[in-house]
This record gives C-alpha cells, sequence and structure tokens, in this order.
C-alpha cells in the first residue's frame, strides 16, 4: 500500500454536518458488527482518503476498499444523472460527482484500490440495481448491458476529458467491475436504536445488563469519532495509520472474551455479600464494596482501557501469590487484606481508578472464583 500511505488526503476536515457525521460513525460500527458476524477479520480507518477505508487484519496488506457513506432526504433513491452530477467550486472549478470521486480512487491508487462501495439511506433505481446485479455476478456490464455501460462512461469522460484515453479506458474498466452501490440497511431514522440492537444481539449475553451493553455501544462509536477527527501527517507508516485511525475487528473479540470472563453479575455479588455478612462486616461495608466490584466490571469491558485492564492483571497476581504463599490462613480475612495492601502499594499508583476498596472486593472475588 505504498501509494496509499504516501498519499497526499483528499480532505482532513471531516464531515461539516454532525447528523452526518453521527450516522456515518454509526454506520461504519453496524458495518463491523455484521462483518464480524460474518467471522471477516478486518482493520477500518475513518476519514482516511474516504469516508472509510478498510483492509485485511494482514500486518503488511497489499490494498484497500473504500466506502463513500452519503445520507439524502431529497429523493427516495438514487439515480443515475444524480450521481453523476458535478458543481461547481467558488474558485471556478468543478467538484467531481460521487462517481467521479470514486472513480478518482482507482485513478489514484491503481491497484492498491481492490474495491469502492457508495453506501446510502436509500434505495438505488432500477438502472442501477442492473448494473450492480451483473457486476455481483461478476459478470461483464459491457457485454451483458452495453447501454448502461456507455451512459456512465459518457459521464465520467467528461469529468476526466484532460485524462489520457488510454488511461481513462484502463481505469475505467477497473472502476466498472468493482464500484458497489448500494442501500446500508441503516434507517436514518433511529439508525441509533437499529446498531444498538444490533450490538446487544451480537453480544449474545443475557448477563450484560442493557444498560451497560449500550454504556460498552457508546464507546466504541466515540472511538470512531475520535479516529474520524484525527489528523494525520503523510506519509504514514501503516503501523501508524493503524495507531493512529485505525479499528480492528478484534475489539469485539475480545470484549466477547472479556464478557465470557465476568462471573454471573447477580449470582456473584450475592455471593460476596453473604460471605462478607458471614464474617461479621457492617452492612455498609458489604454493599460498597459490591458497588466498587460491578464498576470494575464495566471498566474492564472499555475495550480501549488498556491502563486499566494492564493494572487489574498485576493486582490479580499479587492477589493470586498471596494466598498461595498464606494457604494455612485462608480463612484469615484481615490478615489476608493487610498482606495484599501491602503487596499493590506500588501497583495501585499507575491507575488512579484503583483503591483500598476495589483491592478488597478483587480479593474477595478472587477467593470465591472458581475461575
Amino acid at each position: 500500500m505504498k501509494n496509499i500511505l504516501g498519499s497526499e488526503l483528499r480532505e482532513q476536515a471531516g464531515s461539516d454536518s454532525y447528523n452526518r457525521f453521527d450516522y456515518q460513525a454509526h454506520w461504519i460500527v453496524y458495518h463491523m458488527i455484521n462483518e464480524y458476524k460474518m467471522n471477516t477479520e478486518f482493520f477500518i480507518f475513518c476519514e482516511f482518503h474516504d469516508d472509510m477505508a478498510k483492509t485485511t487484519l494482514s500486518s503488511n496488506p497489499d490494498c484497500a476498499e473504500f466506502f463513500q457513506i452519503k445520507t439524502t432526504e431529497l429523493y427516495k433513491e438514487w439515480t443515475l444523472s444524480r450521481l453523476t452530477k458535478t458543481t461547481k467550486k467558488s474558485n471556478g472549478g468543478v467538484k467531481h460527482s460521487f462517481l467521479g470521486f470514486i472513480f478518482y480512487n482507482f485513478l489514484k491508487f491503481e491497484d492498491e484500490c481492490s474495491k469502492c462501495h457508495f453506501v446510502s439511506n436509500i434505495k438505488m433505481d432500477k438502472q442501477i440495481s442492473s448494473w450492480q446485479a451483473i457486476i455481483e455476478d461478476e459478470k461483464s456490464l459491457k457485454k451483458e448491458d452495453e447501454s448502461i455501460y456507455k451512459e456512465i462512461r459518457n459521464s465520467l469522460r467528461k469529468e476526466y476529458k484532460d485524462l489520457e484515453q488510454v488511461k481513462f479506458d484502463f481505469v475505467f474498466d477497473k472502476f466498472i467491475q468493482n464500484t458497489f452501490i448500494y442501500h446500508g440497511d441503516l434507517p436514518l431514522e433511529n439508525y441509533d436504536k437499529v446498531v444498538a440492537g444490533e450490538f446487544f444481539h451480537m453480544l449474545d449475553n443475557k448477563e450484560i445488563f442493557t444498560s451497560n451493553s449500550n454504556k460498552i455501544l457508546r464507546d466504541i462509536i466515540e472511538e470512531v469519532r475520535k479516529k474520524s477527527k484525527k489528523k494525520i501527517a503523510m506519509p504514514i507508516s501503516y503501523k501508524s495509520l493503524k495507531e493512529a485511525k485505525g479499528i480492528s475487528s478484534s475489539i469485539f473479540t475480545k470484549l466477547k472474551e472479556q464478557i465470557n470472563t465476568t462471573p454471573h453479575n447477580s449470582e456473584m455479588y450475592d455471593q460476596i455479600e453473604e460471605f462478607l455478612g458471614d464474617n461479621d462486616y457492617p452492612v455498609q461495608q458489604c454493599r460498597l464494596i459490591v458497588r466498587q466490584l460491578k464498576k470494575h466490571h464495566m471498566r474492564m469491558l472499555d475495550i480501549n482501557n488498556s491502563l486499566y485492564q494492564d493494572t487489574t492483571n498485576k493486582v490479580l497476581e499479587i492477589i493470586d501469590t498471596t494466598l498461595e504463599e498464606n494457604y494455612d490462613k485462608i480463612s484469615d480475612l484481615k490478615f489476608l487484606s493487610k498482606n495484599v495492601h501491602a503487596n499493590c502499594e506500588g501497583a495501585l499508583f499507575e491507575d488512579s481508578n484503583f483503591n483500598k476498596v476495589l483491592v478488597e472486593a478483587l480479593l474477595y472475588e478472587r477467593l470465591l472464583s472458581t475461575g
């Protein structure tokens, strides 16, 4: 992807409309969920040469797909005339049409651009649908429907009239067979609720409360927004691009793994409260510890908070070592607590979310856990 990683970006301003930008962020997450459900592994890059770019999960991919995500309430369907309409810029130049911008990706990036997608909240007319049906069956549009082929070709030739004919023909034939235009299955009305429903269904875990799953989803969408707004200098390495603007499908794998290792909510909390009560802990203290444990489980589901997760793992290692070294005093909670706190003192400076109550909560959870 040398060309893609080295070329100046067309624009880095992001969307000029909050509503469009919000829909775009939700559609990206919606697309990620559906791709993940089909066991597809990928990296997506927000606002990188287009609204979204996507590569395989390879450490060194050869090419990328590009996505334009467009919303409109002006029409009920897209037509070729609407997709090929150009507009004048304030400086007197001509702004490319939607298809013209897609053509530009194939022209600029050549073999590094494998596919382009135009995704919208409305459907396509019969003519566009015919084009799409032919190429989706991997047939040649030029052979199957020459009239549509010529109409699109003539429109784009007007936009790229200064491009050498041989070059135009070569790029156009790749463009026409690898440009996919479709309804994105996400309505403009209630798009946030549709994405939330898909996300909750993907988690497939009745132990995660709806309010908690919505919090996790909001965090992921906010990560998409943050990556979209992140400005970068070109050229850039693929490694740096992933860090600055990339989101991997592995976030869902890690999230589900974390959820599956989290104890059943109500059962574990009840066990800890009962256990502490049997050991003469005041009710107020028991409930404070349980509240801290609930907050902890929510923080552990934040896939972007690696510092918190790393600190948790260190604390759990200290707790396990303390329990193993003091097996003969496993029933002496005050002794265990004192030793764990002393051993954890250094680790707690790394994350301000950790405190005495949380360490106590993790100790009691560890004592009762079979995992």
